[in-house]
């Protein structure tokens, strides 16, 4: 049995990374060949196991190393250096590089493509998952908060850009969610070290409803609905459009870890929906699943998503989705065959395609039917899992023969194009 480190930033803050981290573990698994073992990695300034230049006392404690139980995983939390400043989050140290050396494979899963810097040098192969670039996923930052709060949010992306670059160049392979990201990649590092391989769902636990009534059911929508990517209050002000035209519309449910902000809540008092719409926090797995078959139409309004594993969730679950055009969608809706596609920032688009969905029955099941079929035929767990196992498969049969047998781009090489930083100075 190989032992393969999941390096997983914030694990334990929930989010689409730990889900397609729990969908790798669940393949290598599944496979009878791998035990994965999660590795959390710092998001926040305020890390505990870190380093913290604002706390004196962990200079001499140094970087912590815990074993923690969350949510039915052991994983293992390492800090950082100076975890005020982003870019040291995403740098080797010691203490990690020495924890990874005990593994036969590093597989990296992240957001951005700057964490794979962290895996540089582990001498093994290495891979990384990646979903979209740090100003795609920080475009709504730009101009939040007061002049020095937007200066420094712009300082520490200016350098995470340039990290991108050291990151891809850092592992052996590169996983892509995305056709958009999956071209991006592709000419920064050439198209022989990158795989197309979207996470799966599994669509044994997740699968329809034994039928659908003419009526509609409820409006869905799940995700980490405080984050202001997702775009509550587009939603929100959609589905009060929406109720405007439907004599008896549907209600809409949230579900998620974290709930809407208040000034999306303020907009449905303003709106006179707020008694139409229900948040269920922290749900379970199966009770999720469950709610997936209550409801007719599934609803997701962001303005930037890596893939958008909901999606996956609620096809499997014979949903037909409507969804903006952000990204990561397009990879699993078909427009006008397994959902809808409508611009980003458009509460009237959004809110005639609901209304294409809840006011057709025939229309719902056909679309429904078809996303359920797309997710066993492209994203079931078996198919999208093979695309991972397969790679560990041959470059670890590769590393037993010699390290001259191992794919190209060493773990500190860098692409002609890379764009050269200062030197970091002495390693931890």
């Amino acid at each position: 049995m190989m032992r393969v480190a999941l390096v997983v930033p914030g694990f334990e803050e929930g989010g689409g990374v730990p889900q397609v981290a729990r969908f790798l573990a669940g393949a290598m698994r599944e496979s009878g060949r791998y035990v994965p073992e999660f590795i959390s990695v710092p998001m926040a300034s305020s890390d505990p196991d870190s380093v913290s230049l604002r706390a004196p006392s962990s200079w001499l404690r140094g970087l912590r190393v815990q074993r923690v139980e969350h949510d039915g995983e052991t994983l293992l939390r390492v800090g950082a250096y100076a975890c005020e400043l982003e870019f040291q989050r995403y740098r080797p140290r010691r203490v990690l590089t020495e924890l990874l050396s005990g593994f036969d494979l590093v597989q990296v899963v992240a957001g951005c493509p700057a964490w794979g810097w962290i895996a540089r040098d582990f001498e093994g192969p290495s891979a990384m998952q990646v979903a979209t670039l740090s100003a795609v996923e920080r475009a709504m930052d730009r101009n939040r908060g007061g002049v020095l709060l937007r200066s420094w949010r712009g300082l520490m992306l200016r350098i995470i850009e340039r990290l991108e670059t050291r990151g891809l160049a850092s592992v052996n392979k590169v996983f892509v969610e995305n056709q958009w990201m999956a071209e991006h990649v592709r000419g920064e590092i050439g198209a022989e070290r990158v795989i197309f391989a979207p996470p799966g769902v599994d669509t044994d636990h997740f699968h329809p409803a034994p039928s659908e009534t003419s009526a509609p059911g409820r409006v869905l929508c799940v995700g980490r609905l405080a984050d202001v990517r997702k775009r509550c209050d587009l939603l929100i002000e959609a589905y009060a459009r929406l109720c405007e035209r439907l004599e008896d519309p549907p209600e809409l449910l949230l579900v998620g870890s974290t709930g809407p902000p208040e000034k999306s809540w303020a907009l449905a008092r303003a709106r006179g929906v707020r008694e139409r719409i229900e948040f269920r926090p922290d749900v379970s797995r199966d009770e999720l699943a469950r709610l997936y078959r209550s409801a007719s139409v599934f609803a997701l309004s962001s303005d930037e998503e890596g893939l958008g594993i909901v999606i996956l969730e609620a096809m499997a679950s014979g949903l037909p989705v409507v969804s903006t055009d952000c990204g990561g969608p397009s990879t699993s809706v078909v427009p006008g065959e397994t959902g809808l596609l409508v611009p980003r920032g458009d509460p009237e688009a959004l809110a005639a395609a609901l209304e294409k969905l809840c006011s057709d029955s025939a229309l719902r099941r056909k679309m429904g039917s078809r996303a359920r079929a797309r997710a066993e035929e492209h994203f079931a767990l078996r198919t999208t899992g093979a695309r991972f196992i397969d790679w560990y498969d041959r470059v670890l049969e590769k590393s037993a023969a010699g390290p001259a047998s191992l794919p190209s781009a060493p773990a500190n090489a860098q692409p002609q194009s890379a764009r050269r930083l200062p030197e970091e100075g002495p390693r931890d």
